[in-house]
């Protein structure tokens, strides 16, 4: 998503899963998956259950990967129906304006109609949609809006490819609701780096005083974990109704600057790192079937779900699902 150096530009992409079990530890054996696409799957089941089995109304949304929901190039119908099972909505990014980096451009007809054809079927099964897209004005945003709910999606538009600032443009379809589940959401916001905000408290009062359904945002601030005190502190919105607040977690890339990472693993990665993301060199693609990487992730107080769980946030918003593919085209 963008390179990160200062403390609020290293807390954009996240990382998470771990397993507990001996279920999902048997899922973390070091030779490659016969099948990458029903590995993660698998693990985002593995995800979805641990988090059920300490939190009952703990939810999931899934960033990316929507064609996980079809059964193409070699997906089953299997792991298309588990994806609906494990997951409490669907994100996309791009899919009417900034595809491929480009803020402000429409999305090409052809990548558009994909995005449509796999949406729907998220949104057919049940699932929430969700559409962030990255314009360039209040125009674009408006058009972004319309094109959304024309589909039955939920919208934001955004001029800060970098999720560093709350959109200068009205909160579509703006109400005091008590939201308590994601079918209730009408808008969001992601607010992933406070690069914006003069400090960490007017980072946390601008949340506060917004009128957002919904807030996606970093479990940590100024490497820092944030207090279930804070957490709920940004559930209610400011017109008085009720909200939910989700935590970033990726389950595709490791990250150099999150507390898991070890100083060594820059001198010799460990054989279930891979490659760096050629965009993001702070992020490591991850072999997501090991067990070495689950164990980071859930299980344990210190694991990142388990944190996610611990400081009262209602959800989390599972990025990097796509990294999947990276691992089946070589």
């Amino acid at each position: 998503m963008m390179d990160k150096r200062t403390w609020w530009q290293r807390l954009f992409l996240g990382l998470g899963i771990l397993t507990a079990s001996t279920a999902a530890l048997s899922g973390g054996e070091a030779s490659a998956p016969a099948r990458y696409d029903t590995a993660m799957v698998q693990l985002i089941g593995e995800l979805h259950d641990y988090a059920h089995r300490h939190q009952s109304h703990f939810q999931l949304i899934a960033n990316g990967a929507s064609s996980l929901y079809l059964p193409i190039d070699g997906n089953t119908n299997e792991n298309a129906a588990k994806m609906l099972q494990s997951v409490d909505a669907q994100l996309a990014e791009s899919v009417f304006y900034g595809y491929d980096m480009q803020d402000g451009q429409e999305t090409p007809a052809e990548e558009n109609e994909f995005f449509l054809q796999t949406l729907d079927t998220a949104h057919n099964g049940g699932l929430p949609v969700f559409v962030l897209d990255y314009v360039k004005d209040e125009q674009q945003a408006a058009l972004s809006y319309e094109k959304s709910f024309a589909k039955g999606y939920i919208p934001m538009a955004t001029p800060y490819r970098d999720l560093d600032g709350i959109p200068p443009y009205a909160i579509p379809h703006e109400n005091s609701n008590d939201i308590s589940s994601l079918a209730d959401v009408q808008n969001y916001l992601v607010l992933l780096n406070p690069g914006k905000f003069s400090s960490s408290e007017d980072y946390l009062r601008s949340l506060q005083n917004s009128n957002y359904d919904l807030l996606i945002i970093d479990l940590y601030m100024e490497n820092r974990l944030l207090t279930k005190q804070e957490v709920n502190a940004l559930k209610r919105k400011q017109n008085g109704g009720q909200r939910l607040v989700f935590a970033y977690m990726s389950v595709g890339e490791a990250e150099t600057y999150r507390k898991y990472w070890q100083a060594e693993w820059s001198e010799k990665l460990p054989s279930w790192l891979d490659k760096p993301n050629e965009n993001w060199q702070d992020n490591y693609r991850v072999k997501f079937w090991r067990s070495e990487w689950k164990h980071l992730l859930y299980g344990s107080p210190t694991a990142y779900l388990d944190e996610i769980i611990n400081a009262g946030f209602d959800g989390a918003f599972l990025d990097v699902i796509d990294v999947y593919q990276y691992f089946q085209n070589q």
